[in-house]
């Protein structure tokens, strides 16, 4: 091994700093967002990047011959260890992805000895080498079927409907629904609730996409879907206070929710409901009816579902508004500690 991994120095600090914002990064547009005018760069180069990577996270460092060849931060979110960024300089041949593994290795050994967190994840974009996936399965992490893919339209639509007959949609307060969320991820994996019998070892339509959509790994095979949905549910948390949240409610039943995102022209939906709803004329008319109840006319809709069983089963009703289905761009992995 011809090179060190160890926590970055204040001078590996600016090192980093300026490789992602020189586009060595996993995210490149959204650290383009950061860097795109002079004084955003300097505002990020001199003073909230150093104090983030300093003060709330954690960084490491691949070094050979004095030089920084990879990198990778990690930071903590409530019951997660995610990365925040990670890069190698270098293509990502058979070594690269060693020093990459490596480097992965030392985050999750700082992160297991902090002893507060019980999952760490990995993000990466889909088109990352796949030896990349090959390593983290060897390191016991799984790739949760999570927002794996997307249906995706210019607007607006070309049917642009009312909310549907009976459909009522609910803003709610999105600090305060952490308590709750976990019962609406389940329902998109069609779980039934936790207090009811069977719940820990469950039999759906989203139990039997796993084998179609979930990496093929002993390690995700070791765990039930009601597992791995709560790891995906210790995941999501942490998207809340970056979103809004609406109940979809029906006839004054609660039957599903949806979170809206913002990003640049886009409208981000991710929906969660009832199993009962997956495909059929309703969801339809309130995919359509959503962007202008939101105000938002013109840019893009994109539309996700926690689970890919609720996504393959609307998405020929979905088409039919001019929503194309995309392989989402990025992929999650989760490992236990």
């Amino acid at each position: 091994m011809n090179y060190t991994i160890a926590k970055a120095d204040k001078q590996q600090f600016g090192v980093v700093l300026d490789m992602m914002l020189d586009g060595i990064t996993s995210d490149p547009s959204s650290v383009a967002a950061l860097g795109k005018s002079w004084w955003r760069r300097l505002i990020f180069r001199y003073l909230v990047g150093p104090r983030m990577l300093r003060n709330q996270m954690e960084t490491f460092v691949a070094v050979r011959a004095g030089r920084v060849v990879a990198y990778l931060i990690l930071q903590f979110e409530g019951e997660t260890a995610g990365t925040f960024d990670w890069a190698v300089t270098e293509s990502l041949d058979a070594e690269g992805v060693e020093i990459l593994a490596d480097l992965i290795e030392k985050a999750l050994d700082l992160a297991e000895q902090r002893g507060d967190v019980p999952l760490a994840y990995f993000g990466m974009p889909s088109e990352t080498d796949p030896r990349v996936g090959a390593a983290l399965q060897e390191m016991g992490f799984w790739q949760a079927d999570y927002q794996m893919g997307q249906m995706r339209a210019s607007l607006p639509l070309a049917d642009s409907p009312q909310l549907p007959i009976g459909i009522a949609i609910k803003p709610q307060i999105s600090l305060r629904f952490g308590d709750r969320l976990a019962d609406f991820v389940r329902m998109d994996f069609d779980l039934p609730d936790e207090s009811e019998e069977g719940a820990t070892s469950p039999q759906s339509v989203a139990e039997m996409n796993v084998a179609e959509t979930a990496t093929e790994s002993a390690t995700v095979h070791d765990l039930t879907l009601a597992e791995q949905v709560e790891a995906i549910c210790s995941l999501h948390q942490t998207t809340l206070r970056a979103s809004k949240i609406y109940l979809v409610e029906e006839e004054g039943e609660v039957v599903g929710l949806i979170q809206q995102f913002t990003w640049k022209e886009e409208l981000r939906l991710l929906l969660a409901l009832e199993p009962f709803l997956w495909g059929t004329e309703t969801e339809q008319q309130l995919v359509a009816a959503m962007p202008a109840y939101l105000g938002k006319r013109d840019g893009y809709l994109r539309i996700r579902t926690f689970s890919s069983a609720h996504l393959k089963a609307s998405r020929e009703n979905l088409a039919a508004l001019g929503l194309r289905w995309e392989a989402a761009p990025w992929q999650r992995w989760i490992v236990g500690l």
